[in-house]
Order: C-alpha cells, then structure tokens, then sequence
C-alpha cells in the first residue's frame, strides 16, 4: 500500500497534468485566433493566467528553456516569446525540473494571446476550463478597454454594474466564458458582481475597486468559491485584474 505522502505526490502530479494539457491545448488555439492580424511577426507572444485554486504551481519549459516558472494560483506569467513552429514542450512541478508531468509537441503560430485557466481540479479535472483569449484591444488614447472572464467553479451567471453610476458593463457571463472587451473612460471605479437577472439587479456577491488608464487594456478574472465551506482549498470567490498588452503596444514593439 502507498503511504500518505507518496499518495499525495502522485494526486499532485495527476492534477498538475491536467492542468498543463488544458493550458497548452489552448495555446495553440489562441496563437491561431490572432494569427492572421499579426502575420508580420515570426513568434507568438503569450501569457498564462493561473485561476485553479486547487491546483500546484507549474514550470513550463518550450525546446528545453524554462519559459514560465513557477506560475502559481492567482498569478499571470509574463509574456514570453514562442518560436513559430513545432515546439516541444515540457511541464514540471514548480522547483523539480526532474519530474516530468507532460511533454508533447505543439504548433505555434505567431500571434499575441492570453491563457487562462480556471475551473477546479478536485479528483478528475474534468471541471478545468481554460480560455485563450486574444490580446487585440486597441482602444482611443481616452478610453480603456476591459473584459471579463468567468473562471470561478461554484459561481453562477454574473452581471457587473459600475457602483458609481449603475451602468451595467457585463450582462449574463456564464463560467467558462469571457466577454468581448468594452471600453470606458479612464479613471477609478467600483464594479459589483451580481448574480444575473433579466433586471441587472441581483444580489452583490463582490465588489472590486480598479483604477483603469488612458489607452489601456484589462482581463478581470473571476476565481475562487462562494461557498468555502464545500471547498477543496479556502480560497474565496476574488475579481482578479490583470493588465492586457494591446495591439498599438505590440505594433510598436
């Protein structure tokens, strides 16, 4: 019989494989969405965005380098480039480059895009919904851009109104989904996460303070449970803000 702790090595690894395959499945779909704005560029410029609360942080390395390291729950990698191409990749726990828990080969096409995962792992993984998500905002020098993505597991539909004014920003956002980016004038707001009604006015769940700039571009991620009490971790339901790269930012670069 396993003893405790082999035990838990091997769930680990299990659920940090499931999590690499959702991850890397979507690179390529993502890499493809903003191929053809972007057929100038000979790499793909990507990022991951970590929302599994129950999963371990992960090292990932593209033809043996270290490309994202130690990208854990609530984190969001830096852009790195990936050659065009047939890459191999390879998927470490966090800090033990010797254990391997997924290695295939992809193919990269150029492009600039977002990965995010969330969901929950528990025992099966089969909640893990991972969304690729193409960083192509471009908005006027007096406005920002922000768009939700619905990754918390025990969450149901929301709607996001802006306290300041009421003005609903995002309507009827089921998990496993992500809105179309929506501009709004630079500044401060408080944005309340609602459960959906037709009426835009259920009940607040959370409130997120961000402060959004001239020109710029967001993904709010929505993470976590409602419910710790039944949780696999107590990790309770958040708003994550991450900042975007947009299409004037890479055409620049």
């Amino acid at each position: 019989m396993f003893s405790n702790a082999t035990h838990e090595r091997t769930v680990s690894r299990l659920l940090t494989l499931v999590l690499a395959a959702a991850v890397f499945g979507s690179l390529v779909v993502a890499s493809a969405g903003v191929a053809a704005a972007q057929a100038d560029q000979s790499d793909a410029e990507v990022r991951v965005v970590h929302a599994v609360p129950d999963a371990p942080a992960v090292d990932v390395y593209v033809d043996g380098e270290l490309v994202f390291e130690d990208v854990a729950f609530g984190e969001e990698s830096e852009y790195q480039s990936v050659p065009e191409g047939t890459q191999n990749v390879t998927v470490t726990p966090a800090n033990d480059a010797d254990t391997v828990v997924y290695e295939d080969e992809i193919d990269v096409d150029s492009g600039q895009a977002t990965v995010a995962v969330g969901g929950e792992l528990n025992d099966s993984g089969e909640d893990v919904v991972a969304l690729a998500l193409s960083d192509d905002a471009d908005p006027a020098d007096n406005e920002s851009a922000v768009r939700l993505a619905h990754l918390a597991p025990d969450a149901p539909a929301v709607d996001v109104t802006v306290n300041e004014t009421g003005a609903v920003l995002f309507d009827d956002v089921e998990f496993g989904n992500a809105t179309e980016y929506e501009t709004v004038p630079a500044g401060n707001y408080t944005l309340e996460v609602r459960n959906a009604t037709d009426g835009d006015d259920g009940d607040v769940v959370a409130t997120v303070d961000v402060t959004v700039e001239d020109g710029e571009a967001y993904t709010a991620v929505a993470t976590g449970y409602l419910d710790t009490d039944d949780a696999p971790v107590d990790e309770p339901f958040a708003v994550e803000v991450y900042e975007d790269e947009t299409a004037e930012n890479e055409t620049a670069e």
